[in-house]
């Protein structure tokens, strides 16, 4: 058996062998200042399928196009501090503010590889805040601290590799 692809000194995510991590990852929000957030889901990117059938199409059948893209909403999580209020403030502007596109900001999601390099870029564009949670309360927890969740709606996204 070769050992040539098992290099414990090289870089995992610059050996094509291994897959990404995913826990080493920087989220920057348009006017917001550096949060720290625990995690990110719902990167997700959808392709609609027309159904098309010409009335004088001869087969009984109907072919299928791709159609309009859609993208998921965006969850973020992260500790909630006393200090960090400038989302929930975000929020509040959004739903007090019928013209929401002044509210509307850029993110920016890095995937980082363990030299802090950047990996996998995502763009997300017109992002509004449409749910904000705060942190479930239970007095039986010993240790969980406080986590808030951000829903982002983006317009679209875009993911550029290093």
């Amino acid at each position: 058996m070769a050992l040539d692809s098992y290099k414990p000194l090289e870089s995992t995510n610059f050996n094509n062998s291994w897959p990404l991590a995913k826990f080493y990852f920087r989220v920057q929000i348009e006017q917001a200042p550096e949060i720290g957030f625990q995690a990110v889901e719902g990167l997700e990117s959808e392709i609609s399928v027309m159904e098309y059938r010409p009335g004088n199409q001869q087969a009984f059948y109907k072919t299928k196009r791709p159609g309009m893209m859609s993208y998921s909403n965006v969850t973020l999580k992260k500790g909630m501090f006393q200090s960090h209020a400038d989302l929930y403030t975000w929020y509040k502007l959004i739903a007090q503010d019928h013209n929401y596109r002044p509210q509307a900001r850029k993110i920016t999601i890095e995937l980082l590889d363990e030299t802090n390099a950047t990996v996998i870029t995502w763009f997300l564009a017109d992002c509004i805040v449409t749910k904000f949670t705060p942190t479930g309360l239970d007095a039986e927890a010993d240790s969980e601290v406080a986590i808030e969740e951000l829903e982002i709606a983006t317009s679209y996204w875009e993911m550029q590799f290093a």
